[in-house]
């Protein structure tokens, strides 16, 4: 078993894309399950199939809704997915949502050779890390090895004059994932009749999917149902990551709450009208406008914190999941963040038939996870 975390894997003998080899990355969002089947043909991804089921129904709940499955509800609905999408492969590359992880950035003093670098490591993540390390998996990324530190604790004395000698400091990102998460998701796929081939953070996989060869800084805002997932990225390594807890949902209740109907007519009356600048709907977007505002000014506030440390300003914004299908969203992003912003597109990445392009892109940034994970080891 592989447990992934950037996009590398643990276990250095694991091979995938034999010959005719195909593989699934499976998204297990709060509100729906996203499946993406593709295989290798001639150093190409080829899109087999997709699809997507909301979680609500088999939790006696509307669609939309956050849901709790049980175990016996989610292997048959991911079992449903596969049969109604058509996807017949049985090696899967799983998603772990971020709120079941631990990510951050922590500043080491380089090792010469990268000598003991696991235990200085394993030393720093006890500081971090709010749980046993022997409750999760950890593994580390260096991202730069930077120049020397001037703060106090990154001085040493010598002996010879009391001078000062400044430490060479190497900047690392640390994660870490519950055992008890990945032994649940292990346990529900390989009951659906899958194999659990790695698993990986959600934030990595929509990174490799959803960008092309950006070099300057860019953010990734992936709004969910429950929660959204703010990124930024640089220099092809994750620096910040942060979680608000409002996603779509917050909208739908909003949206019930002021207009005294039902979550289910909400939710339609959401997906229908979206953000429309037309008068008639002012005072309905204006409710969503309110939810959507906290969350881009959570995003602004982030984009200005990484300026600040890193000297750098994020470029560009991409907007992914369910919520970037809300109609209005990239024009109200660029009002409120004042970068250019757009729509990922992870599936072309992957080859499909022409006659599906305009259909497929409309719903792309949804399965930005699920492809991600699909292409891992492309």
């Amino acid at each position: 078993m592989a447990f992934t975390l950037f996009g590398k894997t643990l276990s250095p003998d694991l091979k995938f894309w034999q010959k005719d080899q195909r593989v699934i990355g499976i998204d297990i969002g709060s509100s729906s399950v996203k499946i993406v089947q593709l295989k290798k043909e001639k150093e190409k991804a080829i899109l087999e199939t997709y699809g997507e089921l909301a979680t609500g129904p088999y939790a006696n709940r509307p669609i939309g809704q956050n849901a709790q499955l049980s175990e016996e509800a989610a292997v048959s609905m991911i079992m449903d997915l596969a049969k109604e999408s058509g996807a017949g492969a049985k090696d899967a590359i799983v998603s772990i949502p971020v709120k079941s992880s631990f990510l951050t950035t922590i500043k080491i003093p380089l090792v010469e050779g990268g000598k003991n670098m696991n235990e200085m490591i394993g030393f720093e993540a006890r500081k971090y890390i709010p749980v046993p390390l022997n409750e999760v998996d950890l593994d580390w990324w260096v991202l730069d090895a930077g120049s020397d530190e001037t703060g106090e604790e990154e001085q040493q004395l010598l002996s010879s004059g009391g001078k000062t000698e400044k430490k060479q400091m190497v900047e690392v990102l640390l994660a870490a994932i519950q055992r008890e998460v990945i032994m649940k998701y292990q346990h529900i796929i390989s009951k659906a009749g899958m194999k659990v081939k790695a698993f990986e953070i959600e934030v990595f996989s929509e990174w490799r999917s959803s960008i092309f060869r950006q070099t300057a800084p860019f953010m990734l805002i992936d709004l969910g149902a429950s929660s959204t997932k703010i990124s930024v990225i640089d220099k092809g390594a994750l620096r910040m990551t942060h979680a608000v807890d409002k996603g779509g949902q917050a909208i739908t209740t909003a949206i019930a709450n002021s207009l005294k109907i039902s979550f289910e007519r909400a939710e339609e009356m959401k997906q229908e009208i979206g953000l429309s600048p037309r008068p008639e709907y002012r005072e309905f977007v204006n409710v969503m406008e309110t939810v959507l505002s906290f969350i881009f000014a959570e995003s602004k506030q982030m984009s200005l914190a990484y300026g600040r440390k890193y000297g750098n300003s994020v470029s560009k914004i991409v907007l992914i999941g369910g919520g970037a299908l809300l109609k209005g969203i990239t024009d109200m992003a660029v009002k409120n963040l004042g970068v250019e912003v757009s729509l990922a597109d992870p599936f072309s990445k992957t080859e499909y038939p022409l006659f599906l392009q305009e259909s497929i892109k409309q719903i792309s940034p949804v399965f930005a996870v699920a492809t991600g994970l699909a292409m891992r080891d492309l």
